[in-house]
């Protein structure tokens, strides 16, 4: 009960703080998940210096929390689906590129995906590349890099430029009971003009599967 409490706690301070927003975290490896197979993941992030105030000579944060679940679909794929800091829907097909999914050793995968964000002002693409060491029920360090790109859909939504970054973390435990720490580096240009800076850096949690039930003793 507990952990549900906090998953909407989280869910509600997303949906107040967060103006627009796009998946800045990955929060997984590079390994598909495993055909037939479903997993939970929720991933929260802050993105320190969001907003510019300059009459007050301040910065403030943005926060987001985002649930996922993926499936596996094939021996070598699976398919994704998560709610942007609950203000839109995007889904990815992900596929290792150097074996079936649970082949021994280092992988890399490719990831694309497409949907809706800022509260269908726009569509979302995005397009990722995914490498990580052999998977461990331990620590499965992870990186790459990350491209997306929004197209304003509603009269009235910006236009914006490409954002792009890299990323790497860790998963310590399994995507079944786990957590993942991850730091990404985005370019990103403010088209609201709220923000001076156009490098973000994003540090973020990834939740898997009960881990919060593990946390709990339950």
């Amino acid at each position: 009960m507990n952990s549900r409490i906090a998953f909407l706690a989280g869910a509600a301070l997303s949906v107040l703080l967060t103006t627009g927003c796009i998946p800045l975290t990955v929060g997984s490896t590079a390994q598909p998940v495993a055909v037939g197979t479903t997993v939970h993941s929720t991933s929260m992030y802050v993105v320190p210096n969001s907003h510019d105030d300059s009459v007050n000579s301040r910065s403030y944060p943005r926060y987001g929390v985002d649930p996922e679940v993926r499936f596996g679909l094939d021996d070598r794929s699976d398919i994704g689906v998560r709610a942007p800091a609950f203000a839109g829907i995007v889904a990815n097909y992900k596929r290792r590129l150097n074996g079936v999914s649970d082949a021994s050793g280092a992988a890399v995968a490719l990831m694309l995906g497409g949907g809706l964000v800022n509260w269908g002002d726009h569509a979302h693409f995005e397009l990722t590349v995914i490498t990580s060491a052999a998977e461990s029920d331990r620590f499965t360090p992870y990186g790459g890099v990350r491209l997306m790109q929004v197209i304003p859909i509603n009269k009235g939504a910006v236009h914006d430029s490409p954002t792009f970054g890299g990323f790497f973390g860790a998963r310590i435990g399994t995507r079944n009971v786990g957590i993942s720490p991850e730091l990404g580096v985005f370019y990103d240009r403010s088209a609201l003009g709220i923000r001076n800076g156009s490098v973000l850096f994003v540090p973020a949690i990834t939740l898997h599967g009960d881990f919060g039930r593990f946390l709990l003793g339950r």
